[in-house]
């Protein structure tokens, strides 16, 4: 079963990296002669693979590429030593991790910035599960990926509910 899922996300992963078309796009259109408003096109199909890739990457403990990882994080900058205190951790090394997406949707504006403070933004249901025998240590958990920057990354409200379960405070 564990290979199973290696084999899943392998797959998930070259998926995102092989999408040609992009995932948003901006298109400015004028109203009313004088302002300019913007707005942004989702490409769910090409989108969800996307998410998917960020939360599975960046719970993958098994990947011991802790910069690349910790990128995924919308704010990375802010967040890095908690990042590292959560991930670097005996317990983390003894108990290596793996999420699994299970569903991926695609909330409007107003209540994306309700969630995460910004305009486009993906809910996401996963499990996490242990990467030594898979099976599951927290099941039908629910967060966000954030598009910020031209890329998905998984919500600093995201990160941090998940670095308190483990004792680390954002």
């Amino acid at each position: 079963m564990s290979a199973m899922r290696g084999a899943v996300v392998g797959v998930v992963c070259a998926l995102s990296l092989a999408v040609a078309s992009p995932a948003v796009a901006g298109a400015a259109s004028k109203h009313g002669g004088t302002k300019a408003t913007t707005t942004t096109t989702l490409n769910q199909a090409a989108a969800t693979p996307q998410v998917t890739a960020a939360f599975v990457t960046l719970f993958n403990s098994n990947d011991k590429k802790l910069t690349n990882r910790e990128q995924l994080i919308q704010s990375a900058s802010k967040y890095k030593s908690k990042f590292v205190k959560l991930f670097s951790s005996t317990v983390a090394k003894a108990n290596p991790t793996v999420a699994q997406v299970t569903a991926v949707t695609f909330p409007g504006t107003a209540a994306c910035k309700a969630a995460v403070k910004v305009p486009v933004c993906a809910a996401v249901t996963y499990n996490i599960d242990t990467a030594t025998t898979g099976a599951t240590l927290l099941a039908g958990q629910t967060g966000y990926a954030v598009y910020v920057g031209g890329k998905w990354l998984v919500s600093n409200v995201s990160f941090c509910a998940l670095a308190k379960l483990a004792g680390v405070t954002c």
